[in-house]
């Protein structure tokens, strides 16, 4: 079933403009740097200020930038997409895509996480202020989790060479 739902996204208009347009794919895969640097960076700074680097500045401003994380998250998501389209069959059945995508709805639900439990609290962590343990957990999964979403997307096209 996976593989005819795979075989079903191949083919498209969109996706085979993708793939064959020259200027097209480089453009998009600029762009997904370009999300990936806003999503993880945004994140990351969030994350190491909770685990106390950087502890003389208040959390607050940090989880602030989050509109950008999600401007991030945005091209990432429209741009993978688009990535799909072009190669469903190829991607769809690249153990590194799939990892990926396991690390990515982690990585996500960990987020949630975060804002469920502890972000409420976050203008209290003031300069100086120790985050809660619970909070560092979070963030410390959340730094491992986004490395390992950046690993896995970095193997993929080696993963195809070896299909």
């Amino acid at each position: 079933m996976y593989q005819e739902f795979l075989k079903s996204m191949a083919g498209t208009s969109i996706g085979h403009t993708v793939a064959t347009n020259l200027v097209l794919f480089p453009t998009l895969e600029t762009l997904h740097f370009i999300g990936l640097a806003l999503l993880v960076g945004g994140i990351a700074a969030l994350d190491l200020r909770v685990l106390g680097f950087g502890k003389g500045l208040t959390v607050k401003p940090f989880h602030k930038l989050l509109p950008l994380v999600f401007l991030g998250l945005g091209i990432n998501v429209v741009s993978g997409v688009l990535f799909f389209l072009a190669d469903p069959v190829g991607y769809g059945n690249n153990t590194a895509f799939q990892f990926k995508m396991v690390f990515l709805v982690l990585a996500g639900l960990n987020a949630l996480w975060f804002e469920v439990a502890v972000a409420k609290d976050v203008a209290s962590w003031g300069p100086e202020a120790d985050a809660p343990q619970l909070a560092k957990v979070i963030c410390g999964l959340s730094l491992l989790l986004w490395a390992a979403v950046i690993v896995a997307g970095r193997m993929m096209p080696s993963f195809t060479a070896l299909l």
